[in-house]
């Protein structure tokens, strides 16, 4: 859903304000704001990993129980799967510092495989 008017007018003073554009870098919370889905090339799994406490590895913060593999069992195998992995959340996902970085990964690629996003009571999934 879009912001409402008056979160979008903080929203836009923020951004006019902050001096800092970078226009394909930023542009992606623009679609969040408008309510928009935004398409990219999510690679967690494979350029980078969240670790959990428990020595876990997740596709990132948002995504726990997603692979979920001990971290000394993930292998090269796996990170290069994952790096050419669509995942289903990536549209609406609003994890700045990786939707950031993968603006420079566009010129890789489509992902021709579908991630895995396990389901794992007691832990939030954020997707569709």
């Amino acid at each position: 859903m879009p912001l409402p008017p008056a979160s979008r007018e903080i929203y836009e003073r923020i951004k006019s304000e902050s001096g800092l554009s970078f226009g394909p870098l930023h542009r992606f919370r623009d679609e969040i704001v408008e309510g928009r889905s935004s398409p990219w090339r999510c690679r967690a799994g494979g350029r980078y990993l969240y670790v959990c406490e428990n020595g876990l590895v997740h596709f990132c913060s948002q995504q726990r129980g997603s692979p979920a593999t001990p971290l000394l069992e993930y292998t090269g195998e796996d990170i290069l799967r994952e790096f050419h992995s669509e995942k289903a959340c990536a549209t609406d996902c609003i994890v700045s510092c990786v939707r950031m970085i993968a603006v420079f990964d566009h010129w890789r690629g489509p992902q021709p495989h579908q991630a895995k996003l396990c389901a794992d009571e007691g832990l939030v999934q954020i997707g569709r």
